[in-house]
């Protein structure tokens, strides 16, 4: 915000201290002074009067003046201005005038004739060209007949002032309003404020009625004001206005923004006599067009605030009022109103409709003073009443309204223990009075009555950064936090996710990051781990990314489709991403591979991608995660599974547990993925990742020569040979240390729904060489085993 500091000091005494040091005080409050600058320039300006003005010889528009600039002294000034005449007091920039941006004025001749200065305009003053009339701008300015002649005259203008550019915090909007700024400043400097006070007024009865519809407007007031004269606001107002960044309009218009600059509450003024019915319904649920003051049309939606005139709509809450009752030249008769509107909904509207205002700032920020609003209208039409020349001013018609007095304890104690401080009970007592906070103590208990104007006070903890505030960051002593020393590391978990990632990637894989969002066409294909409903997000970008996913393998098919489709054939990949459902997220690991895994033309090796890959690459995982064959086991998929080829898929299995899946896609997903032979694997890295490993041992390398026995058995084709490879190392575990599967048959001299597996057995004891009545014992008992279990037998 703009501050002008002859503004400011209107309400608290600044002017015996530089702008510098005002900046340097806020700043230290946690007001951040952003930058200052003049409101207007030039320092040889001089009140003159023209004593003579005759025409230029050698021009048509010139003229050539004589103006007194003080002290008996006339200068001869050229001037091409067309509104420059005898008997005007005028502002003179004497020889030697820096105006800035490198204009400096000099005694020159102009056409032959000499010329000792320059009679100026307000805009060659340095002021923002947006606040100035087209008057201003066209000709030199006059000055009251009273001015006078060779004072200074940036001070008899009152243009001698600083205007501070203050970023306030979203905390402190209540310093949009000068008064409030200025009982910052008081605390700070330790002087009173001095604020407008109500003004009795001779009031007739009104008929103005108010009728509140909707719980966004806690607070609406009018007061009818008769009799004004609409005219050109006095200088030291259009002054003030313009050094706070605001164009003066006229007296009627200017008053308003005066008065929402001083108290920081909007002003919207109706003309009266347009409004047939002496109503106001302040409501929501028009949908219709109107033209606002701006003269454009508008489309208002039902959500938006309105305050209703004649059935119609007399004003956009808070943000522009409509055309039909707008104040102009020939208004007389004036209805003021000054209301609270709820700040979010507002915010809406203004931006929707491009009208993020001045006025509707202040609802937006929370600056309203709801307690104040008869104060305000008090002062608008006290206003009119001294500039505008009102004849008749009519009682406050308001709403019923309820405010609640903040009531904030805290004790010395609580203080000090907060800050790190020393402050006795005494300068809190004197802090709080400067702010303008009543209280009562009670040995070191206060009991705050926060101001109405201080809508950022909620808890203790705000009344104590307020004391901080005053009592100086400065002051408050830095110290170090005491902290233990950590060590930075990975968690077990991340550790084990990289290893996982170093692992996949040495393996030949490449890593994919996709999207967590997705398409809910997609989002329950391939779920295995989650059982509650997909998350929707609120306003998605679009349908396709627009809930969360519960696998990870319908995006690794999106990157095979795309791939597949820029002839890159080979794909192998992975990704380790969350998965979500309402109340639940899970950690995954998922692979998907098609084409060729290897290829080595040269020595006629290839390797496809298959169940058998994948299945590799899990066990590989699990090996590296400490979890040992025994703790799992495989499962095929049911017969109607819809997500897994059924004869090509199995289930992972803890107990009765799944923690992962692996196989062929079902060919129904494989042509809604568009994708052919792609053979996919997710684990539930949350389960996995947290089992209990057993601790890791180490036994010294064998001394003794191991013995390797082939054994062949012919089962039943619809038997696990995992299983059967798990009996016979439970079997014979005491001396079998290793098992390799290296032939299945089935086809001639094996019956027909049987299958021949050929098994390699490692045997191997730590202790002795073994001998062959040991291993025939062992084999012997492997064999009753699988007979047992399976069915199994030796082929012969």
């Amino acid at each position: 915000m703009e501050a002008s500091l002859k503004l400011l000091n209107q309400y608290v005494k600044v002017d015996d201290f530089s702008a510098q040091e005002i900046a340097d005080q806020l700043t230290s409050i946690g007001h951040e002074v952003e930058g200052m600058h003049v409101f207007a320039r030039g320092d040889k300006l001089v009140v003159g009067y023209v004593k003579e003005k005759v025409p230029h010889p050698d021009s048509d528009h010139l003229n050539i003046c004589q103006v007194e600039v003080g002290n008996g002294v006339t200068q001869q000034i050229v001037c091409g201005a067309p509104n420059v005449a005898a008997g005007q007091k005028v502002i003179v920039a004497l020889p030697g005038c820096d105006l800035g941006d490198g204009f400096k004025i000099k005694e020159a001749k102009i056409r032959g004739i000499e010329s000792n200065g320059m009679i100026c305009s307000i805009a060659e003053l340095g002021i923002d060209q947006r606040l100035l009339r087209e008057q201003d701008k066209a000709g030199i300015h006059v000055l009251d007949a009273d001015a006078p002649v060779g004072e200074e005259a940036l001070k008899y203008m009152g243009y001698d002032d600083t205007v501070l550019d203050i970023g306030l915090t979203p905390n402190r909007a209540d310093c949009m309003a000068m008064i409030a700024l200025a009982y910052e400043v008081g605390a700070l400097l330790k002087r009173d404020v001095h604020v407008p006070e109500m003004k009795t007024l001779n009031e007739l009865e009104s008929d103005i009625e108010i009728d509140v519809q909707t719980d966004l407007c806690p607070c609406f007031g009018a007061k009818l004001v008769k009799g004004v004269t609409t005219k050109e606001s006095p200088e030291w107002l259009r002054t003030f206005l313009m050094a706070s960044g605001i164009k003066p309009i006229n007296n009627i218009v200017d008053i308003s923004n005066f008065v929402m600059l001083e108290t920081g509450q909007p002003i919207h003024m109706y003309d009266y006599d347009k409004l047939k019915e002496k109503r106001f319904v302040i409501k929501t649920g028009f949908h219709q067009k109107a033209t606002l003051l701006d003269g454009k049309e508008y489309e208002i939606l039902p959500e938006d605030i309105i305050v209703s005139t004649d059935q119609g709509i007399g004003c956009v809450a808070g943000v522009m009022g409509g055309d039909d009752t707008k104040i102009d030249e020939n208004t007389v008769n004036i209805v003021i109103e000054a209301a609270t509107f709820h700040g979010a909904t507002l915010r809406n509207t203004a931006r929707r409709l491009n009208l993020l205002t001045d006025a509707s700032q202040h609802y937006i920020k929370g600056a309203i003073d709801t307690a104040n609003t008869p104060r305000v209208l008090n002062r608008c039409a006290a206003l009119l009443e001294e500039l505008a020349d009102a004849k008749e001013i009519y009682q406050t018609v308001m709403t019923d309204y309820e405010m609640t007095e903040k009531v904030i304890t805290l004790t010395t104690s609580r203080v000090n223990g907060l800050l790190g401080t020393t402050i006795s009970t005494e300068d809190i007592e004197d802090i709080l009075t400067r702010l303008h906070f009543t209280y009562t103590l009670d040995n070191e208990t206060f009991t705050v009555h926060v101001p109405s104007y201080r809508n950022d006070m909620s808890m203790d903890a705000d009344v104590i950064e307020e004391i901080a505030r005053m009592y100086g960051y400065d002051h408050i002593p830095s110290t170090l936090p005491l902290m233990e020393m950590t060590k930075g590391a990975l968690t077990p978990v991340q550790s084990h996710t990289k290893a996982i990632r170093h692992l996949l990637t040495d393996l030949g894989l490449h890593e994919v990051i996709t999207y967590t969002l997705t398409s809910p066409s997609m989002v329950d294909d391939f779920n295995l781990f989650h059982k509650d409903d997909h998350i929707a997000l609120m306003l998605p970008i679009g349908e396709e990314r627009s809930v969360t996913r519960k696998s990870l393998i319908p995006s690794l098919l999106q990157a095979i489709n795309y791939n597949t489709a820029h002839s890159q054939k080979d794909v192998m990949i992975y990704e380790i991403s969350n998965t979500y459902s309402q109340g639940h997220e899970i950690q995954n690991l998922a692979i998907a591979c098609t084409g060729m895994y290897h290829d080595v033309t040269w020595q006629q090796i290839q390797q496809k991608a298959d169940f058998y890959l994948v299945k590799g690459f899990v066990e590989t995982i699990l090996k590296k995660l400490g979890i040992k064959e025994s703790r799992y086991t495989l499962k095929r998929v049911e017969e109607d599974n819809q997500n897994f080829h059924p004869g090509r898929s199995g289930y992972l299995m803890m107990g009765n547990d799944i923690v992962g899946v692996i196989g062929e896609i079902h060919p129904r997903l494989a042509k809604k993925y568009d994708v052919k032979d792609v053979y996919v694997a997710e684990l539930n890295l949350s389960v996995l990742l947290n089992l209990k490993k057993p601790a890791i041992k180490f036994t010294d390398i064998p001394q003794y020569p191991s013995v390797t026995r082939d054994i062949a058995l012919v089962m039943d084709q619809d038997i696990p040979v995992h299983d059967v490879v798990r009996s016979i190392c439970k079997a014979g575990q005491r001396f079998i240390v290793d098992t390799k599967i290296f032939d299945i048959y089935e086809g001639e001299r094996i019956e027909s729904g049987k299958k021949s597996v050929a098994i390699a057995l490692t045997f191997q004891d730590a202790s002795k060489t073994l001998d062959d009545a040991t291993i025939n014992a062992t084999m012997e008992q492997i064999l009753n085993v699988v007979s047992k279990e399976y069915g199994a037998h030796l082929r012969v």
